[in-house]
């Protein structure tokens, strides 16, 4: 009887209990917290204008800037008639003292001008245009825009006959190897061959959340050329970056398209805008151009940033340019006159330093919209 008094309660507990845990419903499970939006990725474009060295580079014609005392010669005075297109340029060629002093100078309003965006952060991807070679590129990363914390620069030599390049400086982590793509051109031609051109530089990057940006660098053949070599080259653009954005999730072209005001609507609009985002297209509704050409008055857009429309699918984002973020860099003193044109390059003892102004976007990732089952 004790045994009976003592387990019998223990074993009526869970007989009464069972059926209301059997009726009972399995706990929901904790859902899985929404994935943190990236931040957005800060571009600048920026053609810097004649950005050599003072040292003369083999195979280059890059006669033009050196230092005064070294063109004193009988050989220099002939490389130069034999290099420059008119007689300006000859006599440029042989007098225009492009020592350390003027490089110097050059140099630190480059680094005042690019450290100046991005809330003095500077760019996270910075595409330059006519730069001689790494040598001087990695000088202007090392001491002219050291709070950027910029990874060592991307620059190829590439088969332009004055040496001048496209590079790139980023904060963000290389993936892959850099790469130069010719230009394609079938039905150009300039004296009965075909033309030599700026090759395109592709260089990939890690984004923090894993995603891969490609960016293209550009250098388009200038406006006195025929308009047929930049379609070519346009057409080049889209080939490569068609290939990159099977396995990036990001892919942007920047630099020099050399594309003027009546020429903007055949190709930036008729061409271009077909597979990419066009950064004065998209927004700087109030901006005039990049490139002011006194001769005609008159402003154009030779410089832009373009976002491919396509890129690899991600599962939570869709990057696209934030059409609000576009703008060009100016108003520094050095930088651009009165009226807000921008000042070439004469010498480091007055006002100049492009005679192209900066441009910026950012491109945001914004989150796709669930699918209904």
């Amino acid at each position: 009887m004790d045994f009976l008094k003592t387990w019998m309660p223990r074993l009526l507990i869970p007989a009464l209990l069972a059926p209301a845990l059997m009726g009972a419903k399995p706990a929901a499970k904790a859902k899985k917290p929404a994935p943190e939006q990236p931040a957005p990725i800060f571009v600048m474009s920026y053609n810097v204008e004649n950005l050599f060295d003072t040292e003369h580079d083999e195979g280059k014609d890059d006669w033009t800037y050196l230092p005064a005392q070294r063109k004193k010669t009988d050989d220099h005075k002939k490389r130069c008639a034999e290099t420059s297109s008119s007689k300006q340029r000859t006599s440029e060629c042989e007098s225009f003292d492009w020592n350390e002093t003027e490089l110097k100078t050059k140099l630190e309003r480059i680094g005042k001008i690019v450290s100046s965006v991005n809330n003095g952060k500077c760019p996270d991807l910075l595409i330059l245009v006519e730069v001689e070679n790494l040598k001087v590129l990695e000088r202007l990363r090392t001491e002219f825009l050291g709070a950027c914390n910029y990874r060592p620069g991307i620059l190829l030599e590439g088969s332009d006959r004055r040496g001048i390049d496209t590079a790139m400086l980023s904060r963000l982590e290389r993936t892959g190897e850099p790469r130069l793509h010719p230009v394609d051109f079938v039905n150009s031609r300039r004296n009965g061959e075909k033309p030599q051109s700026r090759d395109i530089l592709e260089a990939s990057f890690k984004l923090p959340g894993g995603e891969v940006l490609t960016a293209f660098g550009i250098h388009f053949p200038a406006p006195y050329h025929p308009f047929l070599e930049r379609i070519e080259a346009m057409e080049t653009l889209n080939k490569v970056a068609r290939k990159a954005a099977e396995s990036a999730e990001v892919v942007i072209a920047g630099g020099d398209f050399n594309t003027n005001a009546k020429e903007d609507s055949r190709l930036y609009r008729a061409v271009a805008a077909k597979d990419w985002q066009i950064s004065h297209l998209e927004g700087c509704r109030q901006c005039l151009g990049t490139h002011y050409f006194k001769k005609e008055e008159s402003w154009s857009f030779l410089d832009s940033i373009m976002v491919w429309k396509g890129g690899k699918e991600h599962p939570n984002w869709k990057w696209a340019m934030d059409p609000e973020s576009v703008a060009l860099v100016k108003g520094f003193d050095f930088q651009t006159d009165a009226e807000g044109l921008p000042i070439a390059w004469e010498n480091a003892s007055g006002p100049g330093q492009s005679d192209h102004l900066p441009v910026t976007v950012q491109i945001k990732a914004s989150a796709k919209a669930l699918k209904k089952p």
